[in-house]
């Protein structure tokens, strides 16, 4: 995959608009920002202004940086093109999702009351829903997907394990999602959790059912 910056330039701009944003904002910001909330979303945490500013967009433009190495240095790097409208899909809700975080982090260092736990619930649920429906189309690599030992010894396998990974992942996300709506507090975290976790143990272990079978 060649880096096109036609292609790119959306992301960038999604990328800068923080930095531009918090360069604006920083003279008036506390000198203590919130950078963790529990699970009642109650802040008890805060780092120095100058992390809390810049800290998101710059582990976010890192993220960015590291999308684009990864399909050159992988070793099955051809197989990005065969889905590259799922990868630029990952991309973009990987990315807006830090930049709602940093949305969220300012307005909480203003003062306003923002209830955190139900919105990054809620972004992480759309988010899990998004990385579900593409993930059916993501193929054979070493960086992007459930890459168990199995999956990546088996192209059958990889593929048979995301296609029910894909489902797994849609019906945690749209749980979660229905947690942040209805519940909150500890309920709404063990939801979400259930909802990642539950994907991800099941699609190990039919992994490596479905290459015991084959093998």
């Amino acid at each position: 995959m060649n880096y096109n910056i036609k292609r790119e330039w959306p992301l960038l701009i999604i990328l800068v608009i923080p930095f531009i944003v918090g360069a604006i904002l920083y003279p008036h910001l506390p000198e203590q920002i919130p950078i963790h909330w529990n699970v009642h979303g109650e802040v008890d945490g805060y780092g120095s202004k100058l992390i809390g500013t810049f800290g998101l967009p710059l582990l976010n433009a890192g993220m960015y940086v590291l999308f684009i190495v990864l399909p050159k240095i992988d070793p099955r790097r051809d197989n990005y093109m065969k889905f590259n409208n799922a990868y630029i899909a990952i991309r973009y809700t990987f990315h807006l999702f830090f930049v709602l975080l940093f949305a969220l982090t300012i307005s909480a260092s203003f003062g306003y009351q923002v209830q955190i736990g139900k919105w990054i619930t809620i972004a992480a649920a759309v988010m899990f829903i998004i990385f579900g429906f593409n993930m059916r189309n993501v193929r054979h690599n070493y960086f992007v997907g459930f890459k168990y030992p199995w999956t990546l010894a088996s192209e059958e396998v990889w593929i048979k394990t995301h296609k029910l990974g894909s489902y797994l992942m849609v019906a945690g996300g749209l749980a979660a999602l229905l947690g942040a709506i209805f519940t909150d507090g500890y309920v709404m975290f063990i939801i979400l959790m259930a909802g990642i976790l539950i994907p991800t143990i099941v699609t190990a272990v039919y992994s490596y059912i479905i290459y015991r079978n084959i093998m």
